[in-house]
């Protein structure tokens, strides 16, 4: 009963806040900028101390406090086997026979401490967990395992790296999908378990976890509100414990226009749990590509014109900085070392970026020179498109194509790499070809005519 009453407060609070004429806007709780980051391990595998040396001070530079080190043990789907990989010296038991990836954990938590950021240890993730999320005992065994992982890490380094092995991140990414959403008991139910074992070695250490909302094939606002006010009332959280939802603007599981809303679901569960947890932001910094869609993109996301996950500019990630903002004491990007970090991507980002937050986080207006020497030439293979390099006042991010006004190619400025032709293997003489070019703040030079 106690439970239903806190659904309809915490709907009554949601329904209020989307009104036209609800009370003036939240105000904001922090800075509009991240303060910590995620990292996957299969990135950071192969590095040594010398390259996360540097990928400290590169954090470092931009602000970052805190470091998300995602799952150091994985296991395959089923279909294929099951097998464990991990991703640091282990002796858990059921992790003796997993293929070792190489050590993430260890040279992670000096350079951290080096640098004075503090680090979530990730721990064990299943690639079933998509296609039956807590359906039968897997769910629970992983769990285990993950109980296992935390107490093996933290006697190895609790003690050599007390600065920096900070606390614990949750791995697999619960969201308001049927299938989460139907086996949300045996989702809570793994998760109580690691809390209780953290409980047992270190009570200190929070745990961090990072859901997201799905607008396709998922439950809608008010039943997706509910069941966060069920998850609050039930998971054993602690005080300082910590809840940031990504916003899946990069994945595109949730479109911009619907951000605000999101917000507001999770801000009144938020507000239900009893524990003094913390709210924090997961903003995504990237554009993830979509090969497919399904009835339009009513099921799933539309198609993309990229075919592999890359930066977003930043128009729109400082917009949903400012949106998360007002809702969250603190905001987390996935990721700045994947998609912002100078040792790894076009460093146009991270010194727009800088010059965003120098500027009290306004963001440079500036377009783009337009390309010169622009060229159509009739060659062998079809018709080749060419052009110098735009000048800008912190670089170009991408160069986007169109043939005769239907997009043609995107060509982004990869690090350490330079193409500044496509050639339209159906092309013709008779085509008109136009060309933009687009910095990292998203400021375009427009359309321009190939001749």
């Amino acid at each position: 009963m106690f439970t239903f009453i806190k659904m309809v407060s915490a709907v009554t609070a949601f329904v209020m806040s989307m009104l036209p004429l609800s009370a003036s806007p939240a105000q904001q709780k922090c800075k509009p900028e991240f303060t910590g980051t995620f990292i996957q391990s299969w990135m950071t595998c192969v590095w040594d101390d010398e390259r996360w040396a540097e990928e400290a001070a590169n954090m470092k530079k931009a602000g970052i406090e805190y470091l998300v080190l995602q799952s150091l043990a994985d296991k395959a789907y089923k279909k294929d086997g099951g097998e464990w990989k991990v991703y640091y010296d282990t002796d858990v038991d059921a992790l003796k026979d997993a293929t070792f990836m190489g050590d993430c954990l260890e040279p992670a938590l000096k350079a951290c401490q080096d640098a004075g950021i503090k680090v979530f240890v990730g721990l064990s993730m299943f690639d079933d967990f998509w296609s039956e999320a807590g359906i039968g005992s897997l769910y629970q065994d992983v769990c285990r395992v993950a109980g296992d992982m935390m107490e093996d890490i933290y006697n190895k380094y609790g003690e050599k790296y007390k600065d920096s092995l900070y606390g614990w991140y949750y791995t697999p990414e619960i969201s308001n999908g049927f299938l989460c959403q139907l086996t949300l008991d045996g989702i809570i139910k793994g998760i109580n378990h690691i809390i209780d074992r953290i409980n047992e070695v270190d009570a200190s250490k929070p745990l961090l976890m990072s859901p997201f909302y799905s607008e396709y094939i998922a439950t809608g606002p008010i039943t997706t509100l509910c069941s966060y006010v069920r998850f609050f009332s039930k998971v054993h959280f602690r005080d300082g414990d910590i809840f940031a939802p990504q916003d899946a603007i990069g994945a595109k599981w949730t479109r911009e226009k619907s951000l605000e809303m999101t917000w507001k679901i999770y801000k009144a569960a938020f507000d239900t749990c009893k524990a003094d947890i913390k709210l924090w932001a997961n903003c995504e910094n990237f554009d993830g590509a979509i090969a497919s869609e399904t009835l339009g993109g009513a099921l799933s996301p539309k198609i993309t014109e990229y075919k592999s996950n890359i930066t977003a500019t930043l128009d729109r990630f400082t917009r949903q900085m400012d949106i998360a903002s007002r809702y969250a004491e603190s905001i987390i990007t996935f990721s700045y070392n994947h998609y912002y970090s100078p040792s790894n991507v076009n460093p146009a980002f991270i010194n727009t970026y800088y010059d965003y937050v120098e500027n009290g986080y306004v963001l440079e207006k500036e377009a783009p020179e337009a390309p010169g020497n622009l060229k159509k030439l009739q060659t062998e293979k079809g018709i080749e498109i060419s052009w110098d390099e735009a000048e800008d006042n912190f670089g170009i991010a991408y160069y986007r194509l169109e043939k005769d006004g239907e997009f043609l190619a995107r060509v982004d400025k990869y690090y350490g790499t330079e193409v500044n032709s496509v050639t339209d293997e159906n092309g013709n003489s008779s085509s008109v070809y136009t060309i933009e070019a687009v910095d990292a703040a998203g400021n375009s030079t427009g359309k321009i005519t190939v001749n």
